[in-house]
């Protein structure tokens, strides 16, 4: 049975609209609608979720969709947050260099990242989708996420490299 069908069969054994069941689940009536109707299928996320209010398993809820089997391998929930870690090592690389360039004092440098630092974090919790948690990572999540984190890194990475050449002249 699809996910569609066994979406539609549960919902209306447990006696819920999709407006019910779209609040539950924190996300659009819309969002229910076109689960039903096969014209999307839900994240992995929302698949737990849906097994979890219905009291079913998994396996019960998605056997015989090969479709969402197919797609929920290939789920990029992992992705966005790899691409968040990514991003920050690579904005605090660029800023480790933009520091070695110019030769200022690593107290001045975390001076003058407080005010970026929290300016993104403002910035990345400004641009969470808080209604739908589920599907919170947003392409702005992940760039002031990005941001955010290569700002935090990069003292760290002038104390461990200063470290470790200090360790090494030694």
């Amino acid at each position: 049975m699809k996910i569609a069908e066994q979406l539609q069969m549960q919902r209306q054994i447990h006696g819920l609209s999709q407006t019910d069941l779209a609040e539950k689940l924190h996300i659009s009536r819309q969002s229910i609608s076109k689960w039903e109707n096969g014209t999307t299928l839900p994240s992995f996320s929302n698949v737990v979720a849906i097994s979890d209010l219905f009291g079913i398993s998994l396996d019960d809820l998605i056997k015989g969709d090969v479709q969402l089997m197919e797609r929920l391998e290939k789920d990029n929930s992992v992705n966005k947050v790899s691409r968040i870690l990514l991003f920050g090592i690579a904005i605090a690389i660029v800023g480790y260099t933009c520091y070695q360039l110019v030769g200022i004092s690593a107290n001045t440098l975390e001076s003058w990242l407080v005010i970026p630092v929290l300016v993104s974090f403002f910035f990345m919790l400004r641009s969470v989708k808080w209604r739908e948690f589920n599907q919170a990572l947003t392409k702005p999540t992940i760039i002031w996420g990005a941001i955010w984190l290569g700002l935090i890194l990069i003292p760290e990475i002038i104390g461990f490299v200063s470290g470790y050449v200090q360790g090494m002249n030694e």
